[in-house]
């Protein structure tokens, strides 16, 4: 009896444990250093890769953001996470993207709502925790550019599915993002080191195309 009590109560005091770290994700946070790339490409992938121009492919020269990877490589802007008792809400400040993802675990991927209302190409999302860390899935990303600024040249097939880990540690937290896309890598996690931004905010973006495009960019580039 003693030891079923104890082993109860380290149960509880690990739950509550996890929760407070949990907390510490609630936050604005800012990139602290240079993400960290661990990547090996199919031969479609590199290929992909060769033919990659940026003014030409990038999306953002339209006002679309390709995808979290890149929303998260650019380096200035801050993100906001925001944990509720049924979801998670996201807001990064580069191109304006406010992302709800729903906390239920067991609920398959493919009846998962669009996570980004105006911008359903980057897919469909469910969010769980693992102890103190917070994981979101994601399937249902249209084939197109992954990243074009840490590592340019990505791109990605109807089939990646991604694994987000935020790990919270204090006034830092670190992000890992699995990506599974077997068309164009044999392996790729990102790692990126964010700080917490004490009295930061998420500010309007306000991308336009006329300001964006690429005309624009490649007159000044001449």
């Amino acid at each position: 009896m003693k030891k079923m009590v104890l082993a109860l109560l380290v149960c509880v005091v690990s739950r509550a444990d996890a929760q407070d770290k949990r907390a510490q994700l609630d936050g604005v946070w800012i990139l602290s250093g240079s993400a960290t790339i661990e990547m090996t490409l199919t031969p479609a992938g590199e290929a992909a890769r060769a033919r990659y121009d940026y003014l030409r492919d990038d999306p953002a020269m339209q006002c679309i953001p390709a995808s979290f990877t890149r929303v998260m490589h650019t380096p200035s802007p801050p993100i906001e996470v925001r944990q509720q008792k049924n979801e998670v809400r996201i807001n990064y400040e580069f191109m304006d993207i406010h992302r709800r993802v729903p906390i239920a675990p067991g609920t398959p991927l493919a009846k998962a709502p669009v996570s980004v209302r105006n911008h359903p190409h980057l897919g469909r999302s469910v969010a769980r925790y693992e102890a103190d860390v917070l994981l979101i899935e994601t399937v249902g990303q249209r084939a197109g550019i992954l990243d074009t600024l840490g590592a340019p040249g990505l791109v990605q097939s109807n089939e990646m599915r991604t694994e987000e880990r935020f790990i919270p540690d204090g006034d830092r937290m670190r992000v890992v993002v699995t990506h599974h896309d077997p068309v164009y890598y044999e392996k790729l996690v990102v790692t990126y080191p964010y700080q917490r931004l004490p009295g930061g905010e998420i500010l309007p973006w306000d991308c336009t195309p006329e300001e964006a495009n690429y005309k624009r960019f490649r007159e000044k580039a001449k």
